[in-house]
């Protein structure tokens, strides 16, 4: 659903790191980059398991850390192209809150009914 802030919020961060894969030279490393921004794309269509798209966040949180962590054991230097990951993770990190978010509105709909 696009109205949600946090569909934009993957979306950007999926973009970023989809840039961040085609800028730089092609390493092993490299691949955590497709797969976090194949699971951004994915979680973004699981807007009604709230729960599950909160933890496939997560794991796109972890993905990109062992890449900085992999970056980090290969060049040791990070550029400035190397930072759109870390601003994609921030959008994620929002995103997932914004999901939990959603999820303890429910929750507070339903003890009410």
């Amino acid at each position: 659903m696009i109205q949600r802030k946090q569909t934009l919020f993957l979306l950007l961060a999926a973009i970023l790191v989809v840039v961040c894969f085609f800028v730089r030279l092609f390493q092993w490393v490299d691949l955590l980059l497709a797969a976090s921004a194949v699971l951004s794309v994915y979680t973004i269509f699981q807007y009604n398991r709230r729960i599950f798209q909160a933890r496939l966040c997560l794991g796109g949180l972890f993905v990109l850390l062992a890449w900085y962590i992999g970056v980090a054991v290969l060049e040791g230097e990070a550029s400035l192209v190397e930072s759109l990951p870390m601003v994609a993770v921030i959008l994620i990190f929002l995103a997932r809150k914004g999901i939990l978010d959603d999820e303890k509105l429910v929750r507070a709909a339903d003890r009410i009914r």
